[in-house]
């Protein structure tokens, strides 16, 4: 069971009811922290979009969820997942990340997906959820 947990939510494919939520939820002890993160970019592909308009739609991803004991935060960075999440863990202490998986498409066997770069690189235990596609 886990006291300190990180989870990494990837707004544009992050669905209503919170799975990921759920199963942060159900390792963690009673009166465990969730901060509930997500990474936008610096500079979005539209120029009217400011990094901060991320922050009630990550607001909605929570509302809602109750996970029986288990204190929710929020936080919005701005930068590059793959580096981010496994540094923000460090600042939290984090026992845990949790974070969905894509289905890989082939620039990520060359590349490098997000979770295979935390799974690397994280201080902590990484629990990544395979999100199906469709």
């Amino acid at each position: 069971m886990y006291k300190n947990i990180l989870v990494a939510v990837k707004l544009e494919h992050a669905r209503p009811a919170a799975p990921l939520l759920r199963r942060a939820a159900a390792v963690a002890e009673k009166g465990a922290v969730l901060t509930v993160m997500t990474v936008v970019p610096e500079i979005s592909d539209n120029l009217k979009v400011l990094p901060e308009d991320s922050q009630p739609l990550l607001d909605k991803y929570v509302d809602g969820c109750d996970l029986d004991g288990i204190e929710v935060r929020t936080m919005l960075r701005k930068g590059s997942p793959h580096r981010l999440i496994p540094q923000v863990a460090e600042e939290l202490d984090a026992d845990l990340i949790v974070m969905n998986s894509h289905n890989p498409r082939i620039r990520d066997y060359l590349l490098g997906s997000t979770a295979g770069h935390v799974v690397t690189h994280a201080q902590c235990n990484v629990l990544v959820i395979r999100q199906n596609a469709g």
